[in-house]
């Protein structure tokens, strides 16, 4: 039985605008922790047993208890792996040789992977208001992008094609989550299963090829960076999967293309970086584009 996704325009805008400023924040402080020398596993690693922990104890204190089944269990497998463990390794290895701006550049393609995948999937009804959306969003990409893609030469290409792993799997996320979501899960549980099936399965990757002997727990620049990113992936996390179960897989990958401004704002904030005027004509394009895919509530999809 099909059914129409209600939320108010307006909200799901300010969610969206939440989780796109967060993921830009999000990598730009893998960033700092990756080029402080920490090895790329133990970052993540780290950021995974964090995030953990703060989502097991938000479960505990609001008594949302649940179980694990054959089905649930597959599903979660699958999110840890497309939502955490790939894209994060990738976005970890990728940060310390191409721009903060870059990256976010590359990882604001996300909403072109899941329309593709929600229509060769048939989850969600494309419209012509979001196609116009994707264009718009892409042009505003591309009028920062390019002359930033100017900058690294060729040399850098191995490490945006590494890079690309993050569009590619956020965007199959999204819809797969929002097609195969498991009856009787809360958003807050959705996360909670996914973020510590994540731990558990780059664990034993972390005590093969990480480094045991970083036991410091001094509150430098990397540590803080590693706290603040976990920090706002608790935030962002959960208005992720609530705005999956509000309006489906495809709107809330639209979050890359405001983390792609937001990338921009904290490489110059961070990093010193420094951008062409023709950001600011591609911030107005992206506001039409965030409208447009806000404000459609035309598209359906199957319950289960």
């Amino acid at each position: 039985m099909a059914k129409t996704r209600r939320l108010n325009p307006l909200i799901a805008l300010a969610m969206l605008l939440t989780i796109g400023v967060l993921w830009g924040l999000q990598f730009a402080m893998l960033k700092i922790a990756s080029s402080a020398g920490y090895p790329e596993i133990n970052v993540l690693m780290v950021t995974l047993v964090l995030l953990s922990i703060a989502f097991v104890l938000i479960v505990i204190v609001r008594r949302e208890f649940f179980s694990i089944n054959r089905e649930r269990a597959i599903f979660i497998l699958i999110t840890c792996l497309l939502g955490y463990v790939i894209p994060l390794l990738a976005g970890i290895y990728a940060a310390p040789h191409i721009k903060a701006g870059v990256l976010i550049l590359v990882i604001s393609l996300t909403p072109m992977v899941s329309i593709a995948t929600a229509l060769l999937l048939r989850s969600e009804r494309v419209s012509l208001a979001r196609i116009l959306a994707v264009f718009l969003g892409a042009l505003s990409i591309t009028l920062v992008l390019w002359p930033e893609l100017e900058l690294p030469g060729w040399g850098k290409a191995f490490w945006i094609a590494v890079a690309f792993l993050v569009p590619l799997t956020y965007g199959i996320e999204s819809v797969y989550i929002d097609i195969k979501w498991p009856k009787g899960l809360s958003a807050l549980q959705m996360v909670a299963a996914e973020t510590t099936g994540a731990m558990v399965f780059v664990l034993p990757l972390f005590l093969i090829f990480g480094d045991l002997t970083l036991t410091s727990f001094d509150l430098g620049k990397a540590e803080l960076a590693i706290a603040i990113f976990a920090a706002a992936g608790v935030i962002e996390s959960i208005l992720f999967f609530h705005l999956i179960r509000d309006t489906g897989g495809v709107l809330v990958s639209f979050g890359s293309f405001v983390s792609l401004f937001a990338g921009v704002a904290w490489g110059i904030i961070l990093f010193s970086e420094s951008y062409g005027a023709t950001v600011w004509l591609a911030v107005a394009v992206l506001a039409v584009a965030l409208f447009l895919a806000a404000a459609d509530r035309s598209h359906k999809v199957e319950g289960n």
